[in-house]
């Protein structure tokens, strides 16, 4: 959902979440940093609270989806361990940038914007599509027709932004514009639609059609598919080789097939990208 996802600073949350589930592989395949190779892990920054990429599992402390899945496969190559640091949205590149982690992979859009402050590896694209509840009561299709409602958003997003946006082109053609709730997790914007108080709520596609699953059909997506952006690995400007890492890393899981079994077996077949 999920940059502007901001670069302002914000607090980011301490605690860290589990190491990977697998173990290091006895030899690395790919050569990691040498700071990575010495401590044997490598930190990921992650906001933990967006289904299918990251989220907790039922147990509520271990950490899966499929950045997940492609974060712990790619310490494997480098014959290291995972470790996620649970990170609040708003301040994830702050937070890159301040060596809280060695990188960022919580579903974050390479955007030019943010290529000004970090590197990325983009391995998926996606699209972001309007959630209402079922039977669609107000009619919505597009960002247009949010004119008037209230809607439900992460703080920090490019789809924050790209409401703003919408909220402009309404007030400039003399529609009253929508009231934008932003809210700090993803999660949260779903659950106050759930709540009823929010007319609608916006996100990424494949969060919009995992969620209609888990609640049985509560909700469903307001007409097409609004747009579509890469989601890439974010590393720190002056550290090329660990950015070198996962290029190789990000060919070496297509050759083996582990890039397209992870999109599958999560739902997002249709976001893999070429290579």
């Amino acid at each position: 959902m999920r940059f502007h996802r901001s670069i302002a600073v914000a607090s980011l949350a301490t605690v860290l979440a589990g190491a990977a589930a697998a173990s290091a592989a006895p030899a690395a395949k790919i050569t990691p940093p040498p700071n990575i190779a010495s401590a044997g892990k490598i930190v990921y920054c992650a906001d933990i609270s967006f289904p299918p990429f990251e989220s907790y599992s039922a147990s509520g402390h271990t950490p899966i989806g499929a950045d997940i899945d492609f974060g712990n496969a790619y310490a494997k190559l480098m014959g290291v361990k995972a470790v996620w640091r649970n990170t609040g949205f708003d301040g994830i590149i702050p937070a890159l940038q301040a060596g809280q982690c060695d990188a960022i992979i919580s579903g974050l859009y390479d955007k030019a914007s943010r290529r000004k402050v970090v590197d990325f590896v983009d391995y998926a694209r996606i699209g972001n599509s309007i959630v209402v509840p079922k039977g669609n009561p107000h009619h919505v299709g597009k960002l247009a027709d949010l004119s008037g409602l209230k809607v439900g958003v992460e703080s920090g997003t490019t789809l924050r932004l790209q409401l703003v946006d919408a909220n402009k082109k309404l007030t400039a053609a003399g529609k009253t514009p929508m009231t934008i709730v932003s809210f700090p997790k993803d999660s949260d914007a779903f659950q106050q639609l759930i709540a009823g108080n929010v007319d609608a709520y916006y996100t990424v596609t494949s969060t919009a059609a995992y969620y209609g699953k888990k609640t049985g059909g509560r909700t469903e997506i307001a007409g097409p598919q609004i747009s579509a952006f890469p989601f890439g690995i974010a590393t720190r400007k002056n550290e090329k080789p660990l950015h070198q890492a996962f290029v190789k890393g990000l060919a070496n899981l297509r050759a083996s097939g582990q890039y397209t079994a992870i999109l599958k077996r999560w739902g997002l077949a249709n976001a893999a990208m070429n290579g």
